[in-house]
């Protein structure tokens, strides 16, 4: 599974997002990670380590990265397309075991596994 962090904030906390690439299951991830003080009626799903997270979707398997996209405007959340390029790169690629870290201007670095 290919994993894209960027971290922000969200309501004056900060929170992890999470989009990538599934290789075994085929289909994108999104998680919205945040501390509990965020859990209020505004989140799509109350959980204590997600403000949202496909998993949680009634078919969390069958949505294209526009899907995404609309699930972090839902919260207003703006994160870097390279994001969204990087992770229909590895489902082009089919790759997994990918950890990256990406930055509010588009740059970003692969981590060590």
């Amino acid at each position: 599974m290919s994993r894209h962090y960027f971290d922000t904030t969200n309501k004056g906390f900060p929170i992890t997002v999470i989009l990538g690439w599934d290789r075994p299951m085929g289909y994108f991830l999104l998680m919205i990670q945040k501390p509990a003080e965020l859990i209020d009626d505004t989140a799509m799903v109350e959980d204590d380590d997600f403000l949202y997270s496909n998993l949680h979707e009634r078919d969390p398997f069958g949505h294209d990265l526009d899907y995404d996209r609309e699930a972090l405007r839902h919260f207003q959340i703006v994160v870097p397309e390279s994001m969204f390029i990087q992770s229909e790169r590895d489902q082009e690629m089919n790759t997994g075991n990918r950890t990256v870290k990406h930055q509010a201007d588009g740059s970003f670095t692969e981590r060590e596994l």
